[in-house]
């Protein structure tokens, strides 16, 4: 099962959905706010990475100064998950630090909906 990373990562989650205001299935969408929420840095600025009002990611976040390695790479994996470029995994766990490569293995696990299923293990496979 996924989980979030702390009572904060799931608050900001919740807020950013409420912002958006995204249907219940929209698992894209939500990974996308999964990533956000769980990295402070991203959070902050997340008028910088989506458009609430048009509900749309924004591409030109590339060109923002604010972004390190590590938080570029973030974005590169939540506009992935969103359904948008790709992510060099390699790249990714490379540039990032324990906290935010948990972070990127939950907002998988997430997006593919990856839950720990008991009778999975129990059946010797």
């Amino acid at each position: 099962m996924y989980q979030f990373l702390n009572v904060k990562h799931e608050d900001r989650f919740n807020d950013l959905c409420n912002r958006d205001r995204t249907h219940p299935s929209d698992i894209e969408r939500k990974s996308l706010f999964f990533v956000i929420a769980g990295n402070e840095s991203l959070y902050k600025k997340v008028d910088h990475i989506y458009d609430f009002k048009e509900n749309l990611i924004k591409l030109e976040v590339y060109e923002e100064g604010f972004l390190t390695g590590g938080t570029r790479s973030l974005i590169d994996l939540a506009f992935s998950l969103y359904g948008y470029g790709t992510c060099d995994v390699r790249n990714l766990f490379n540039s990032i630090d324990y906290e935010n490569s948990v972070l990127a293995i939950e907002a998988m696990k997430y997006r593919f909906q990856i839950l720990h299923y008991p009778d999975y293990y129990s059946s010797g496979l």
